[in-house]
């Protein structure tokens, strides 16, 4: 049964929510799922009917707003930011989605994994240098079908070029290290898309 919120909104209520929010984040540079990268996540939602999320990284709220906003899906998304949080909190209520969107104030690294619940997928969308600690730490959270989709892997595109900066260099270095980890993680089928800013989705094995 679809939630009854989702039936109040339409397709075009829907866009101008998500149309303000990606306006916000450009003009004030925090960084959110690109378009494509968004639509291939709803897709992937849907495709495999996922009922529950866990988001590492808030930021205003944007991908947990716009994944709720199109499917029936309960979100609980981690947030180390005070001002990224508290956006999120007021966009979340604007979008009168509290009662499926959870935000916790936390380090996601900090967080006691065993005092969440099962979730059928998570979204990886935080520290590029931390994503292999993410994966490891929450995996154990994943019902039997579930998928772990990671974020930002190709850094704008900036993988395969030559970058002088030594602090991006590391940055890069360990974006490739967890490209190279996950595709050969144990117990997943994965697969790296070159969609938004690179993204990998493994999916768990049964067996």
């Amino acid at each position: 049964m679809s939630h009854p919120y989702l039936k109040k909104i339409n397709n075009k209520e829907t866009n101008q929510t998500l149309v303000s929010l990606r306006m916000f984040a450009e003009q004030n540079k925090v960084p959110i799922i690109t378009e494509t990268g968004l639509n291939f996540l709803n897709q992937i939602i849907k495709l495999r009917n996922i009922e529950t999320i866990l988001e590492i990284g808030t930021a205003i709220g944007y991908s947990s707003i716009a994944m709720a906003l199109k499917a029936d899906v309960h979100i609980t998304t981690i947030e180390r930011d005070k001002k990224m949080f508290d956006m999120a909190k007021i966009n979340v209520h604007n979008s009168n989605l509290e009662d499926r969107i959870d935000i916790l104030f936390m380090d996601a690294l900090e967080v006691d994994e065993t005092t969440l619940d099962k979730v059928d997928l998570i979204f990886i969308d935080a520290a590029k240098a931390q994503s292999i600690k993410f994966f490891e730490k929450y995996e154990t959270l994943l019902t039997d079908k579930g998928i772990i989709v990671t974020d930002n892997l190709l850094f704008h595109n900036l993988v395969d070029q030559e970058v002088k900066d030594r602090n991006l260099r590391q940055l890069l270095t360990k974006i490739d290290r967890f490209n190279k980890w996950v595709v050969q993680k144990q117990g997943y089928d994965t697969y790296i898309y070159d969609i938004g800013d690179g993204m990998s989705v493994s999916i768990k094995r049964s067996d």
